[in-house]
């Protein structure tokens, strides 16, 4: 299916929610492998299945006034989503200190989400000033992976008598944008670890996702998928997760195109994907979780496709998704437009306008959530 499109560049894009948007080049798969089962829990629930309908919030919504956040849940609700993702900002919470928690930013977000029956996928990244580097961002990673171990018990001791057991450890660690100065498997891997071990002994129901992977290429600090998940095996992390987490973006071209640059064909349709490296390491069991998935309808010319190729994306996507028997929710990014400036066309992912009117995707989104 062909979609309308502005013009697109033809190599390297910065774009969806994050900031490092490349096209990646198919990898050879990795030859290790492991007998161990993968492990189940009671967060795999109906809503998990796949392509179940869901919403990637991003990273500001806990910012906004009380009466458009609540407009922007009731829309969520209203358009049949099963799942939001929301962050859980361990650079907020904890900012003061080791010892000082302000949760209440992110408090309200779950009582939102759970008074309208959405399951939680509580992303947990982000670094506290105390825990870095210094002279350093946010998005670099601690130093001390027992200290965000801590941080990620916490979380899961405060969400999970909320009815929050599904957990995403970071956001696209893959990539420099977000695990800065450059993507390291073997720490994130220590990461995941350590992560995954603390949110399970204190939540007997935790389902714990990879962070979502970016496309990206093995160049620039950044680590292709299937490189990355191969790394994590290699160092050990299979046990540590439940499913893997990948931001299968791919405008202009429709979901499903075999085109090599495509995150989603990267998924299962590349002759090396993460599913044959995820069976390669005997994990063919678990699924892939798209933990952010969309494409702009405005900005930078060059830079979208129109709202109509946008539609034709939600459908198109969700469709295929319920059809692999690997998948799980796909988190669509985002719910509304961040803004209306077009400078930049990170304001414009959303099912809505930023002025809360629908664009003909949200009625696709709302069509697809009937059947499931």
């Amino acid at each position: 299916m062909s979609v309308a499109v502005v013009a697109m560049a033809p190599l390297t894009w910065s774009g969806g929610a994050s900031a490092g948007w490349v096209r990646v080049r198919p990898h050879m798969e990795s030859k290790h492998a492991s007998r161990m089962e993968p492990r189940r829990t009671t967060a795999q629930s109906a809503h998990a299945s796949a392509g179940a309908t869901a919403i990637a919030l991003g990273g500001a919504i806990q910012n906004e006034p009380d009466v458009a956040q609540a407009r922007d849940f009731d829309a969520i609700a209203a358009g049949g989503a099963h799942w939001i993702r929301m962050d859980v900002n361990w650079d907020v919470v904890q900012r003061d200190g080791p010892a000082s928690y302000n949760w209440s930013p992110f408090d309200g977000v779950v009582r939102a989400a759970r008074a309208r029956g959405l399951d939680v996928l509580a992303t947990i990244l982000y670094t506290p000033p105390w825990a870095r580097p210094a002279g350093t961002g946010a998005n670099t990673p601690p130093v001390s992976v027992a200290a965000y171990a801590d941080f990620a018990r916490a979380a899961a001791v405060r969400y999970a008598p909320l009815g929050v057991h599904a957990y995403e450890i970071w956001n696209e660690p893959n990539s420099a944008s977000f695990w800065a100065p450059h993507a390291d498997a073997a720490r994130y891997t220590e990461l995941l670890t350590a992560a995954a071990s603390a949110i399970r002994a204190a939540d007997a129901k935790a389902f714990v996702v990879t962070g979502g992977m970016s496309p990206a290429l093995d160049a620039g600090g950044n680590i292709a998928p299937v490189t990355f998940l191969k790394d994590v095996y290699a160092h050990g992390g299979r046990a540590s997760f439940d499913a893997v987490g990948h931001h299968p973006y791919c405008w202009p071209a429709m979901p499903g195109d075999a085109e090599w640059w495509s995150a989603w064909h990267q998924m299962a349709g590349a002759p090396t994907s993460l599913r044959s490296v995820m069976a390669a390491s005997g994990d063919s069991g678990k699924q892939i979780w798209a933990t952010e998935f969309g494409a702009p309808t405005n900005g930078p010319a060059g830079a979208y496709v129109d709202e109509g190729a946008q539609a034709q994306m939600v459908t198109r996507a969700y469709k295929l998704f319920e059809s692999y028997t690997w998948a799980g929710p796909l988190f669509w990014y985002a719910a509304r437009d961040l803004g209306t400036s077009r400078s930049t066309r990170e304001n414009f992912f959303g099912l809505l306008h930023n002025d809360f009117s629908p664009k003909p995707a949200y009625a696709a989104f709302r069509a697809l959530s009937a059947r499931t």
